[in-house]
Parts: C-alpha cells; sequence; structure tokens
C-alpha cells in the first residue's frame, strides 16, 4: 500500500489493532500526546503521511473511506512557522511509529523542512530517539519537549554547500564514490542497521542531469552542492518508497554519503 497525505481529523479515526495477538492502541491515542506538545508551536500546521493495512475499503465515490481504518504506520510533522537555519526552511518537530515493522516501534525527530517540498534535512544522529513500541503501553514523549529547544547545525552546512559547484562530469567522476558510501554507511540502532539504497545517487543523479520534468534538472549542465543534497533527499522523501519509518536516518545517510556529518 502507498502513503497517502491525510490530516488530523482522518487519522484519528483510525482503529486498535490485534498483531500476532498483541493488542495496540487506537491511532488517536498514539498521536494526541504528540499534538498536545507541538500545537501551539506549530499551530496547527502538521504534515501527515500514512500507511493503511493492507485491506482497505473505498466509498461510493472511490475515495478511501476511514470510517474503519488501521494505520500500521505514521508520519507526522509539527511545521514550525518562521524561517529557521536556512532560507526556505522551517523546523520541524516529528514522530513516527510503525506496527507491522519487524519489531512495533516509535521514533522521535527534530530537523528542518525545505519549504517549497517538505525535504527533510538533518544531520546528527543526536536529533532522533527510538523507543520500542510496546503492546497496550503508553509512549514516552520527554524527547518531543526536549527536541523544542534542541540547537541544530544546519544553516552552516547549507551554506557551505551552496557554494559548492560541480559540472556533470565532475558528478559522474563521484558517483562511484557515493554508491560505494552507500554501500559502506549504515546507521546502526538498537533495533538493526539502516542504510541506503545504491540506486539513491544514481536516481539523484538521473534528475540532476536526464530527467528534464525534475524540480532539479540542472538547465545549464551545472549544479551546487546544494541541488545534489536536495535531488538525494527528495529521492528519499518523496520518492517512490513507504519507508517512512527509517525516513530520518536515511535523510542522515545523504549527508553522510557527502561527507557533510
Amino acid at each position: 500500500m502507498n502513503l497517502i497525505d491525510l490530516n488530523l481529523e482522518d487519522i484519528y479515526k483510525g482503529k486498535a489493532t490485534l498483531i500476532k495477538d498483541n493488542k495496540y492502541f487506537s491511532t488517536q491515542q498514539y498521536i494526541e500526546p504528540f499534538v498536545d506538545r507541538t500545537d501551539k508551536l506549530c499551530q496547527g500546521n502538521y504534515l501527515i503521511k500514512a500507511v493503511p493495512a493492507n485491506q482497505i475499503s473505498i466509498t461510493p465515490d472511490g475515495e478511501l473511506d476511514t470510517e474503519d481504518l488501521v494505520f500500521n504506520r505514521i508520519n507526522i510533522e509539527a511545521v514550525i512557522p518562521g524561517e529557521y537555519e536556512f532560507e526556505g526552511y522551517q523546523k520541524a518537530i516529528g514522530m513516527i511509529y510503525g506496527l507491522d515493522t519487524r519489531k512495533p516501534v516509535v521514533k522521535f525527530y527534530t530537523g528542518a523542512l525545505r519549504s517549497a517540498c517538505t525535504n527533510l534535512c538533518v544531520f546528527s544522529p543526536n536529533a532522533l530517539n527510538v523507543q520500542e513500541l510496546q503492546p497496550e503501553t503508553a509512549i514516552n514523549y520527554k524527547f518531543v519537549e526536549e527536541a523544542v529547544n534542541m540547537k541544530l547545525v544546519i544553516g552552516e552546512i547549507l551554506k557551505q554547500i551552496s557554494h559548492q559547484r560541480y559540472t556533470k562530469e565532475q558528478c559522474y567522476n563521484h558517483l562511484g564514490e557515493w554508491i560505494d558510501n552507500c554501500i559502506n554507511f549504515k546507521f546502526h540502532t538498537e533495533f538493526g542497521a539502516i542504510k541506503l539504497s545504491e540506486t539513491t545517487p544514481i536516481t539523484a543523479y538521473k534528475n540532476l542531469f536526464y530527467n528534464e520534468k525534475s524540480d532539479y534538472f540542472a538547465q545549464d549542465g551545472e549544479i551546487t552542492g546544494f541541488d545534489l543534497y536536495n535531488s538525494l533527499t527528495d529521492t528519499i522523501c518523496n520518492g517512490r518508497s513507504n519507508d517512512i519509518c527509517n525516513r530520518f536516518e536515511k535523510v542522515f545517510l545523504a549527508g553522510r554519503i557527502m561527507n557533510l556529518c
């Protein structure tokens, strides 16, 4: 099932569920404490993506029927008004949970979102908190409160790469290095190691130099490091994958393969 964009009213209809004889709360019971801690900050501005259970219902009009639905994976981001760290970016505090993963998990994180495309930007592994999601057990939301005042080193790095220039030939020469970094770099958590697919830099390269419909297509055949980074993060955040559970880690690894963090 592909990702769908929803609002709070829709996801609050998500039902409690039973997975491998373990009972899990309704979507509202998991999400509402996060909203209570962030609503004043973001003034109700939430970006929400969800992966419903495989079997879903459709209304007579062909729309998704949210009246009897279970959301196995949710990503909600509270987007805080005002420019943050770098032009065109806003601070975001996010929550992800997955019920159908190898181990049910909940993650909290903070980073910056590019306003134009909602690509996530993160350079510090400390901006992530990971917990096992226990059946019929409340989540610890303490990290959400800590994230409000967490200082992120983002603007300096984005400014640095915005001054870097690459020709198509230079990117071609670097492509093998970026693929090699995807093979070798991993983000380790107590739940296992996460890595970027080797196709990620290839897709980003295609979007920069071959896909004329891409927002990152280089009209004059030359790009900045900022263009490259955003093409990578766009491939992760807005590509075909529904892997929202590892979104933070993969965006962090995008910076790693460019040797930014």
